[in-house]
């Protein structure tokens, strides 16, 4: 039984880090912008109307789009973007607070009071030549307000978090795959 769950874990393990060396070499041979310069492009656009509380990158049909979700405190309001890996628009929604989304409103509030950017932010965090940004997400847990962040190298996947009050790295808070 011990041999039949360590040969598991070796496999997803194994499955794990061949999926993150597959992605890290689509996005370093693509003749596109990085996913940082797709996140720049769409906080220049939204600089004055909304606070980006979401980033991702997604992988469908042989597509690579991104998921991004902003918060709009005039209209009380979530702005969910789709857009392609040139960062043009490929479909746009708008949505109310749910009761479960506070954390994400807190953590745009906070953001937008500091005068951070998303992408600021993850400038602290990161080495662009060597790794690319696959998710970011403003959190709040345990009265902390935080960014995590999702990167891949060529080694695999690793988080890192930066805690939104006081702009500095949460080294509790580095993930593993």
């Amino acid at each position: 039984m011990k041999k039949l769950l360590l040969v598991s874990l070796l496999f997803v393990t194994s499955m794990s880090i061949a999926a993150s060396s597959a992605i890290f070499a689509k996005l370093h041979q693509a003749n596109a912008p990085t996913p940082s310069a797709i996140l720049q492009k769409i906080e220049n656009e939204y600089s004055n109307k909304a606070v980006i509380v979401e980033f991702e990158l997604e992988f469908e049909k042989g597509n690579t789009t991104y998921e991004v979700t902003l918060y709009q405190a005039s209209s009380a309001r979530f702005i969910e973007l789709l857009v392609d890996q040139n960062g043009s628009l490929i479909e746009l929604e708008y949505n109310a607070p749910e009761l479960d989304e506070q954390e994400e409103i807190a953590a745009a509030e906070l953001m937008r009071h500091k005068g951070y950017t998303m992408q600021g932010l993850l400038s602290k965090m990161h080495d662009p030549a060597h790794q690319y940004l696959i998710e970011a997400q403003l959190e709040q847990d345990m009265g902390v307000t935080y960014m995590v962040a999702t990167f891949i190298t060529a080694q695999g996947r690793h988080k890192k978090a930066i805690d939104l009050a006081t702009g500095k790295d949460l080294p509790l808070l580095r993930w593993g795959n």
